[in-house]
């Protein structure tokens, strides 16, 4: 019973230093450090802090109606949240904080698309659904109805709670648990313990399943934002094509390829259609209207 005690400790000791390993890799942090950033870490808090303190300032000149003085602390406030991401360092809160700086500033799409990247991040933030929900009211192109449903939200509840990196943590744990049970189930020989294995196994598949679609929503499939007031979705990529219609600041966008200085998108907002247009599929038509051409300079990517 000693020898089986001590076998099961050093087991458990081994994944230990794994689950170590996988924690300094920066699994567990949010913050991603860029190793040739010519600002450390304390220097980056410092400009966090400071852009803050500036954010405030323009809040308050806002209520003073001092609005030349409320322009230029947001601004200084936005180019030190972006001088922080510019040196490898990302995180949540510093998107959704630069989000916060360009809606009061009046942009938009920048505003969107800072959001966004927050979401990957804080997915769990109340306040950033909040003021995404605000901003894309405010946009000039109405999106169609895309949200995913309340009742498949709730079903897959993991999926849109955690971000990456936590879903990769769970599945990392359940791993580790489920091999823990069946070294108790090869030692001990317990019946119960294969309930359980069989449990954590379909828990397992479904995090590592959850992990590889996440990875192909935010990495696979590019997701833009237009940070132009507006610009024209043409029929082809140059000047030369006839515009099809027209796109403002904050819509967003799939960029399905592209070629020279041109993505060739599909956006997500409501577009005008010809009505003498003669078709035997009317969604079909409806798909490929919001298709089309647009300089890359429109667009910034999520």
């Amino acid at each position: 019973m000693k020898a089986r005690l001590c076998i099961l400790f050093l087991f458990l000791i081994s994944f230990s230093e794994c689950w170590m390993q996988i924690a300094d890799c920066g699994l567990l942090k949010s913050e991603i450090r860029n190793p040739k950033s010519e600002i450390s870490r304390n220097e980056a808090i410092k400009l966090f802090t400071d852009a803050n303190e500036k954010y405030l300032q323009a809040s308050k000149s806002i209520v003073a109606k001092d609005n030349r003085e409320a322009e230029q602390k947001l601004k200084d406030a936005a180019l030190q949240y972006e001088m922080i991401l510019l040196s490898g360092f990302k995180h949540g809160q510093i998107y959704y904080n630069l989000g916060n700086t360009y809606y009061r500033q009046g942009e938009l799409g920048k505003a969107i698309l800072n959001y966004r990247r927050a979401q990957r991040f804080i997915p769990r933030n109340a306040d950033l659904e909040t003021n995404l929900k605000l901003v894309k009211n405010s946009t000039e192109d109405k999106e169609l109805s895309g949200e995913t449903p309340v009742v498949i939200r709730r079903i897959f509840f993991w999926f849109f709670l955690l971000n990456h990196n936590e879903l990769i943590i769970l599945a990392v744990s359940l791993y580790v648990v489920l091999m823990t049970l069946l070294f108790f189930l090869i030692i001990l020989k317990y019946s119960w313990l294969k309930r359980m294995i069989i449990g954590f196994s379909v828990s397992l598949f479904i995090a590592v399943v959850s992990i590889g679609i996440k990875t192909y929503v935010e990495r696979g499939i590019s997701h833009g934002v237009i940070v132009t007031s507006k610009c024209q979705v043409r029929y082809g990529p140059g000047d030369e094509y006839e515009p099809k219609f027209e796109i403002h600041d904050g819509a967003e966008c799939i960029i399905e390829g592209e070629k020279g200085g041109w993505y060739r998108v599909y956006v997500y907002v409501g577009v005008k259609q010809d009505t003498g247009t003669k078709t035997g599929s009317e969604e079909k038509v409806s798909k490929e209207i919001r298709k089309g051409w647009l300089q890359k300079k429109n667009v910034d990517i999520i």
